[in-house]
């Protein structure tokens, strides 16, 4: 006998209309959207933990898809984005913009959006995962990059703070499958790594073929795959089941490879995280003395600030202006505490470049250069997609990172002495202005200091932007900072003399050394390159490296069977059509249940493909349910019942709702136990069918076979769509109005469900008569 007891836990009104909704396999969580394009996450007694607008206005949610761990939320918008969501704070853990991968195909995002999204964990567990490999730990070799400063607070958002720590930590490997455009399919390893795109098109070796994907599974095992389509052209639903063997064959490969790339990930998003530190560090402190300066300069003419400085170090005597902006705008306290504030900006910087940048820059070096060992075993990773030859390119930008880190600290080292000379002198003209008596040995200046201030004021009115006359806005008259160069998006004004450095001179002695482009890499490429430039130039080349666009791992899919399953002379358009899918381990089998919804009183189309020793034997059958579900035999008429949604709640039991055949404010929730309906089902030969769900299947009326245990109507709910999990054994139902819902747990047992709820069996053997009697006192009846 089957019973799955059913208790309502939530029944909530909503203010905003309730669109998709997917519960968590490993938490009791609900996502759910609305028609405004926010996602909300709900606890089972329906507390809200977070909701997140849309990206944009007018953008609505297509797909969802937990993480298998439970930690993270994937969401497709109908503007072909999709985001990885951290559940804890709703963070953007990553965002794919699949929008511009489809400006190439014939229909744009707006068509087909995000049509499916489904995420699989590989059964098993990775020997790569569990076995400590002393080669593998990089902490030995490395040392142990500090948390970015929080000196500065950084206003941009902070989702490039997540790291990979949730996913490389896993022990079994997840694979993420998004469908987009025109029949793509994107494959991400843990959600991170993109392994690739594929095209039904390569697939079923039609090159000109369009569709749309309704659903994608993924077997244990990563071996086969199974995707329910719909044909542009014929508008019919098709099956394909593709040799994935190649994802569980290389699931190690895969799995370190993955690893690789989440630690480089995270020591670019460090590196973003310290830069705008720097950033800050420079524009909240040093930025303010420029300012200052630039106000003098603003009252002289151009190239003053200069001759008046150097006249002053010359004869020792201020022109009016200066004499007036060193004694009112300056002043000596304000000159002493600007001194103390940029030695200790300098400072700061110091740090970052030399504890941050550098050790990021050497961990960065180091993991690329063990991703160029993995290009070297091609019998292994070639079929990850790696380029021995953009790795090296990465590599090598991320020496002349570290080169122009190196570059920066002397940079700044040579500030620092001019500066403080600088002030010094500023501090001991202005003593003398003001007549005040003061040590000899303060007001002391030696001939190395005037070197050094001649040479800082030498460049005093030399900082400026390239090209800058050509702009729109006002040229930068005067710069103090040498350093802010190396912090702007563009070339270096004043470039660094190595013309005596010995391993530059070795160099140009020995030309030859330069031929080995895998040993040195020559630096005067990047001569000219800001610090930013840099960083920049380093992104790019780690995301060539990993680019799916350069990448064809289609050819290692191959087709098993593509089947016509559903003829749709209507021309339905997709979204009329249910689809639910699932992977049943224990008899390694793909279920498929799909129902046109705009004819609901048609059958549901049922079919099993088992894999096991990769021969698809296939068996398919077509059931309605009629009002006998719920009437005696004395009941005259018997009307099939609308059907409003499905979805699998387990491999044991399949969830259907269905519309009440009389009362029209009421719905009935059945649990369809998988058993009858595969014992009800006709065997067929996948080679040879030309169309699965044909006249010839006959329509089992399910509704006889069904005991009492395994359905419950609802009042006063006029389902529209639902929402299970066998694992977390809950359900939701949303009405029609998409404005109420209740939340059920699931498999209650009978005496539990007989405490805490009233017995439906007497409402569901009525006669037709009883059933239209008033039901005012049973309105507050819960299940």
């Amino acid at each position: 006998m089957f019973h799955c007891g059913m208790r309502q836990m939530e029944e909530k009104h909503v203010a905003n209309k309730v669109d998709l909704m997917v519960w968590s396999n490993r938490l009791d969580l609900l996502a759910l959207s609305n028609f405004k394009g926010e996602v909300q996450v709900h606890r089972l007694h329906w507390q809200k933990v977070w909701n997140l607008p849309p990206p944009k206005e007018g953008v609505t949610v297509q797909a969802m898809a937990w993480r298998p761990d439970g930690k993270a939320l994937a969401i497709g918008y109908s503007s072909g984005t999709v985001c990885i969501v951290d559940i804890e704070d709703k963070e953007i853990i990553d965002k794919y913009d699949f929008a511009c991968e489809m400006t190439e195909e014939l229909y744009s995002a707006n068509d087909y959006g995000i049509p499916c999204i489904s995420w699989t964990v590989k059964s098993g567990t990775l020997e790569s995962a569990v076995e400590y490999n002393l080669y593998d730990d990089a902490s030995i070799f490395l040392p142990k990059a500090p948390s970015p400063s929080t000196s500065y607070k950084s206003q941009v958002p902070e989702d490039t703070t997540k790291t990979l720590k949730e996913s490389v930590d896993n022990t079994q490997l997840s694979m993420l499958m998004i469908a987009f455009g025109s029949g793509s399919i994107y494959l991400s390893v843990f959600g991170r790594y993109p392994y690739g795109i594929i095209h039904l098109s390569q697939i079923t070796k039609d090159e000109c073929g369009e569709y749309k994907i309704l659903d994608i599974k993924l077997s244990d095992d990563f071996s086969v795959m199974q995707v329910l389509y719909l044909e542009k052209t014929s508008n019919n639903i098709y099956l394909s089941v593709v040799n994935t063997s190649v994802l569980s064959g290389f699931a190690e490969e895969m799995f370190v490879v993955a690893t690789r790339h989440g630690q480089i990930v995270e020591l670019l998003s460090h590196l973003d995280q310290t830069m705008i530190s720097i950033t800050e560090a420079w524009e909240h402190i040093l930025l303010e003395m420029d300012t200052k300066m630039a106000y003098y300069a603003s009252s002289v003419p151009e190239g003053g600030v200069s001759a008046d400085l150097l006249e002053l170090l010359m004869l020792g005597v201020p022109s009016d202006e200066l004499e007036l902006f060193l004694l009112q705008e300056l002043t000596a306290k304000g000159l002493k505490k600007f001194g103390n504030s940029v030695e200790l900006s300098y400072s700061t910087i110091q740090k970052l470049v030399l504890k941050q940048l550098n050790i990021v820059g050497q961990s960065l070096t180091y993991h690329l250069s063990e991703l160029r060992g993995l290009t070297r075993v091609p019998d292994r990773y070639k079929v990850l997609g790696l380029e021995e030859k953009m790795v090296t390119e990465a590599i090598k930008a991320s020496c002349a990172f570290l080169n122009k880190c190196l570059e920066l600290q002397q940079v700044i080292d040579v500030s620092m002495r001019n500066y403080k000379a600088f002030f010094r002198w500023l501090f001991v003209v202005i003593v003398r202005l003001l007549d005040e008596q003061t040590s000899s040995e303060i007001v002391k200046i030696t001939q190395q200091e005037l070197t050094h201030i001649a040479e800082f004021l030498y460049n005093f009115d030399n900082v400026q932007v390239e090209g800058s006359e050509h702009s729109s806005e006002k040229p930068v008259k005067f710069n103090l900072e040498r350093l802010g160069q190396y912090l702007l998006d563009q070339n270096l004004t004043i470039l660094p003399d190595d013309e005596d450095n010995p391993w530059h001179k070795f160099l140009r002695e020995n030309s030859c050394l330069l031929k080995d482009d895998d040993t040195i890499f020559p630096m005067m490429d990047f001569k000219k390159f800001s610090l930013v430039q840099q960083q920049n130039y380093l992104k790019n080349a780690v995301r060539k490296i990993f680019n799916v666009k350069d990448k064809d791992v289609g050819k290692y899919f191959s087709i098993l069977y593509n089947l016509k399953c559903f003829d749709n002379p209507n021309n339905v358009p997709s979204e009329q059509f249910k689809v639910s899918q699932m992977f049943d381990s224990s008899e390694e089998r793909f279920l498929t249940a799909f129902i046109d919804t705009e004819n609901s009183t048609e059958a549901i189309c049922f079919m099993a493909v088992s894999i096991k020793e990769k021969v698809c034997s296939s068996i398919a059958s077509k059931f309605i349910f009629t009002s006998c579900l719920i009437s005696d035999s004395d009941y005259v008429q018997d009307k099939k019942l609308q059907i409003l949604d499905l979805q699998f709640y387990s491999s044991e039991f399949l969830s259907v709702l269905v519309k009440h055949p009389s009362i029209n404010d009421s719905a009935i929730f059945i649990q369809v136990p998988i058993k009858i309906i595969i014992e009800k089902s006709t065997e067929f030969n996948i080679k040879t069918k030309s169309l699965v769900f044909n006249d010839k299947i006959l329509k089992v009326n399910l509704s006889p076979l069904i005991e009492t245990g395994v359905f419950k109507v609802l009042e006063k709910m006029d389902g529209f769509r639902i929402a299970v999990s066998g694992n977390r054994k809950v359900a939701v139902v949303l009405s029609k109005s998409h404005r109420k819902v209740r939340v059920f747990e699931m498999e209650i047992d009978g005496e539990e469900e007989e405490d805490e709820t009233l017995d439906t069996t007497s409402l569901s053997h009525t006669t037709h008569d009883s059933v239209n009697r008033s039901t005012e006192n049973q309105e507050d009846i819960i299940f």
